[in-house]
């Protein structure tokens, strides 16, 4: 019986299945190791990033570890202000806050760590997230040596001959490997991953102000 090929992949499917592959390295700002398990239908693979350190993973298995620690370090914070909140009251006279659906105070009181605002969103992950290790499948020296070389079609030439004759005399140059720093109201920026990666750690002590 012949082999019915598979329904031909779309370029944008290959590129999502390309970028999973890419290797991602993150940050365990915790006390603790942080273990992350994949595939626990088939037995689990266990991926562990060591406390306050740095560990390298494919995408698929990054991005589940920042997801993961990105809820723990909300609730988290929602715990502590639960305990901090009911120690308060409690010293004062008061009663704890009300955990049942009568009144629903300590869920209206907690929902608010839950859902943080963009910047502070953005500051957590930015944390995790430390940058790409290496691009599956794509080699830099590669694609600029070819950047370098640049089309030998006639119709490729002629059109860049035709733009620079159009051109003003002069031209800012562009760099094409800059690593800009997505930290909210950071503008550092370096033409190497090595400082850009060195630059990313120094965000860390900011975690103290988010868990706060």
């Amino acid at each position: 019986m012949p082999v019915i090929p598979d329904k031909k992949k779309s370029s944008y499917q290959l590129e999502l299945e390309r970028r999973s592959n890419d290797l991602l390295r993150v940050y365990n700002p915790m006390d603790e190791d942080a273990v992350v398990i994949w595939d626990l239908r088939s037995g689990g693979k266990i991926f562990r990033v060591p406390a306050k350190q740095e560990a390298v993973f494919p995408r698929y298995i990054s991005e589940k570890y920042i997801k993961e620690m990105y809820d723990k370090i909300l609730n988290d914070k929602a715990h502590d202000a639960i305990v901090k909140e009911n120690k308060r009251r409690i010293d004062a006279g008061m009663a704890a806050m009300d955990k049942t659906f009568k009144t629903n105070e300590q869920m209206v009181f907690e929902q608010k760590f839950y859902n943080p605002n963009n910047e502070e969103a953005k500051k957590i992950i930015s944390l995790l997230y430390v940058g790409v290790e290496t691009q599956y499948g794509v080699d830099p020296m590669y694609q600029k040596e070819q950047e370098e070389l640049g089309s030998r079609d006639f119709k490729d030439i002629l059109t860049s001959v035709q733009e620079d004759k159009t051109k003003p005399t002069t031209v800012s140059k562009q760099n094409n490997s800059e690593y800009r720093c997505d930290w909210p109201n950071c503008d550092f920026s370096t033409k190497t991953k090595i400082a850009y990666f060195g630059h990313r750690r120094t965000h860390r002590k900011e975690i103290k102000k988010i868990s706060e």
